[in-house]
């Protein structure tokens, strides 16, 4: 047993964290665009034929993937994936999400997000770019797995590994880097004016000092709008009920707190967010943010529990599969082999076609 430990202080869970992306040489040949409706329409075919719920409208050079719910979808939903010309994936619920590959080539790949989440899993490829867009929002992306999920008029990004640049507004002139742990719905919502006359909260003082002489509320908003995040958590600290009560304002004093290299004083605000929303749809995203800051600050059987959660309360969730990786990863890192084999044949039974089966078996010692 003690052969297969893993030390906790090399357990590279952090927020910095990025795993190895794949390394895949050279550039796809330039194809013809008889040859992309082709490869587009046999790759819209083989996930019809997989999970029967794919439509595929051909209409020039433009292959539209539109996922369906279907009558054969297991129970509890069922997971597609689309594996492109150049060797990405995408991956949703064809219950509840659809995309469209608009342009498959040697040196841009696009795709537009028609509703719902979606994975993707970009395969690093030198001189071609992969764009992802979503009413107003561009991702751009050269290697890396994020999640794109259309919401109204915004869209919510999520960064698992890499970094993505995230673009808006005319001419998309506005635009932000994000990367692996990072996520937000973009366009940003514009910071509300504090309502006239409204009364300050018994734990916000009003004599709490700000920058530039701007009320507490003010100053906080416009630090978090320009990423200072140092600056927005000076005020934070000193004015504890600016972090809110709702999700979203819950998540930004996390981050606030995280990205000022204040990771324990983000734990209370995920906490509460499980406590308070759970069945709020950012929940998962809040508990796997939770399992790697505690991660991070080496609470390793706190991490490995929360972990847990994140797979069994939301099995559908994007990060299920991802939140299970780390949970047999932190059980290595204590040594519980019990744990890890159990986790390991849990994956085995969830994902049998999982891409990161190895890792799981190697933290078994089954490889």
């Amino acid at each position: 047993m003690n052969d297969r430990r893993i030390e906790p202080g090399r357990l590279k869970l952090d927020w910095d964290d990025a795993r190895t992306e794949r390394l895949l040489a050279g550039v796809h040949a330039h194809v013809g665009r008889q040859r992309r409706m082709r490869r587009a329409a046999l790759a819209s075919a083989a996930l019809a034929s997989l999970a029967g719920v794919a439509i595929v409208a051909v209409r020039g050079d433009r292959a539209a993937i539109v996922a369906t719910p279907a009558a054969s979808a297991p129970a509890g939903g069922a997971r597609a994936s689309l594996r492109l010309d150049e060797g990405s994936e995408i991956g949703f619920d064809p219950a509840t999400s659809a995309v469209r590959v608009v342009e498959q080539g040697a040196s841009r790949v696009r795709v537009e997000a028609v509703r719902g989440p979606a994975r993707y899993q970009v395969v690093p490829r030198p001189g071609r770019t992969f764009e992802v867009r979503s009413g107003s929002v561009i991702v751009r992306v050269v290697g890396t797995e994020f999640l794109v999920e259309p919401r109204g008029e915004a869209t919510w990004v999520a960064v698992s590994r890499g970094k993505v640049e995230v673009s808006w507004g005319a001419e998309a002139r506005d635009h932000t880097a994000l990367a692996a742990g990072d996520s937000g719905l973009y366009p940003p919502a514009p910071a509300a004016p504090a309502a006239a006359g409204r009364a300050v909260a018994a734990s916000e003082p009003a004599d709490a000092p700000a920058p530039h002489g701007q009320p507490p509320r003010q100053a906080y908003r416009a630090r978090v709008d320009d990423r200072d995040y140092h600056g927005a958590y000076a005020v934070l600290a000193r004015n504890p009920a600016l972090a809110g009560d709702t999700v979203q304002e819950l998540l930004v004093a996390a981050d606030v707190s995280r990205l000022s290299d204040h990771p324990a004083a983000a734990i209370p605000y995920l906490q509460r967010i499980l406590r308070e929303h759970p069945r709020d749809e950012r929940a998962p995203l809040a508990a796997f943010t939770l399992g790697r800051t505690l991660s991070g600050l080496g609470r390793t059987r706190e991490a490995m529990t929360t972990f847990g959660r994140v797979h069994s309360d939301w099995p559908r969730s994007p990060l299920a599969e991802d939140a299970l990786v780390r949970q047999a990863e932190a059980a290595a890192a204590l040594g519980d082999d019990a744990a890890t084999r159990g986790l390991a044949a849990q994956y085995d039974r969830d994902y049998p076609n999982g891409r990161r089966r190895a890792e799981v078996r190697r933290y078994a010692g089954l490889e």
